[in-house]
């Protein structure tokens, strides 16, 4: 690494529907403050797979929830000097993403001062592998950045084509991360030779072909082809550059890796594997009602252009 080069902190975070409350219909932004407690700096670019009802309310919350959020996510790493004044905020800039039929949507923030942003490319008229991407400028560098959360009500077939859709954007420097909602077949991840039996070990036969695949003889194992078919457009995995495969969901019957960071393998960056990591939710050991996924965060070094 040079004094040249930039260390792009990253992470991604699944908060179950984003805290929003059906009862009281309000986000608890607590619980996502509680999420990213363990970073200990804030990213530069932070990933969230379900921004439920952030936007697109069929009536004018009050207070609006985004507003909200993006005031929350500038004050977590405010610290006080030794005069008390404040310092630390970050001005984030928020892109949620349009997705038809579903309520939560993938949000990208990030820190302006590190990652420029230049422009939105917004659902009805993008071509379809650039929807809901952002181009900006890192470190001298156009970079595409996106936040996924990969629909598994479609099946492996559904899969297949999101991952063949984002996969295509290995052509540019990319940095793509979020809830894949698959794993991969490389030596070291969780997967499950009988899932079908898992599913109903827990209860929930319905879910074999979220993230299954039917094999000839009508058993279910884990779907592992729409990963590795993404990665071969030409992608480096955060973790698996790492060689750290932990599970990123928390039901222990059915516990996978599908919280990611992806970069393009054309990018004129790397990803640190020590910076890698997969963070306990803080409210867990307390005895609070655990959330069903992890926060993945890490490091991606950006060489600075000629």
């Amino acid at each position: 690494m040079t004094d040249t080069d930039l260390r792009l902190r990253v992470a991604t975070a699944n908060l179950k529907r984003a805290g929003y409350n059906r009862r009281t219909r309000g986000h608890e932004h607590d619980k996502l403050a509680a999420m990213l407690a363990p970073l200990q700096e804030s990213p530069h670019a932070l990933f969230l797979s379900e921004c439920t009802h952030y936007t697109g309310m069929p009536f004018d919350p009050d207070p609006d929830p985004f507003e909200e959020v993006v005031q929350l996510l500038s004050s977590l790493w405010v610290r006080r000097g030794p005069d008390g004044r404040k310092f630390g905020e970050v001005p984030y800039r928020g892109y949620i993403s349009e997705v038809p039929g579903s309520v939560n949507l993938p949000g990208l923030f990030i820190d302006p001062r590190i990652i420029t942003p230049c422009r939105r490319y917004a659902l009805a008229n993008s071509r379809r592998q650039l929807a809901n991407s952002v181009t900006t400028t890192i470190n001298g560098h156009r970079f595409r950045l996106k936040c996924v959360h990969w629909n598994g009500s479609r099946g492996e077939t559904g899969f297949n084509e999101q991952a063949d859709q984002d996969g295509q954007l290995a052509s540019e420097n990319a940095i793509l991360a979020g809830d894949f909602n698959a794993t991969s077949s490389a030596e070291g991840e969780t997967v499950y030779e009988d899932w079908g039996g898992q599913c109903d070990k827990v209860g929930r036969p319905w879910q074999r072909s979220q993230k299954g695949t039917r094999r000839p003889d009508g058993t279910w194992g884990t779907n592992t082809g729409s990963i590795d078919r993404f990665l071969e457009h030409g992608w480096w995995d955060a973790g698996q550059v790492a060689g750290d495969f932990r599970v990123t969901t928390t039901e222990p019957e059915t516990a996978l890796r599908i919280d990611r960071i992806m970069l393009s393998k054309r990018s004129p960056a790397q990803i640190d594997p020590g910076a890698y990591e997969v963070h306990e939710h803080p409210l867990r050991s307390k005895g609070a009602q655990k959330n069903d996924h992890l926060m993945v965060s890490g490091e991606i070094i950006v060489r600075a252009a000629a």
